[in-house]
């Protein structure tokens, strides 16, 4: 089995990730990787078998990111085209999310309710 990757990003392209600098980076940026999956399940469809929507987070040499990718097997023509049309067909805005709801991280909820 060939497996190969492609980085979808944190968020859709349109959109602000979590920036690395603030206090709770690795939490939000989870939720919205974790978001932009769900969203991506819901317009581009479920995987099939071959690909994989996942989280994936750089290494410790690195400053912390957090990011959405698609691994496939590249042998597998269904597995290929559905991370191909996760990196071109990804929805660009999170207005686009009909369904896709989740909870904000607690952290988030306490900012708000603050404000």
């Amino acid at each position: 089995m060939a497996s190969d990757l492609i980085a979808l990003g944190t968020v859709p392209a349109g959109e602000a990730p979590a920036a690395a600098s603030e206090s709770d980076y690795a939490g939000r940026a989870f939720w919205q990787c974790r978001r932009f999956i769900a969203l991506l399940r819901h317009t581009v469809g479920g995987e099939p078998a071959g690909a994989k929507l996942r989280v994936r987070r750089s290494g410790p040499d690195f400053n912390p990111y957090v990011e959405v990718v698609v691994e496939f097997d590249d042998a597998n023509h269904a597995a290929r085209a559905y991370a191909t049309r996760c990196d071109r067909e990804a929805p660009t805005r999170w207005d686009q999310t009909a369904g896709t709801t989740l909870a904000a991280p607690l952290s988030s909820q306490r900012t708000l309710a603050a404000r």
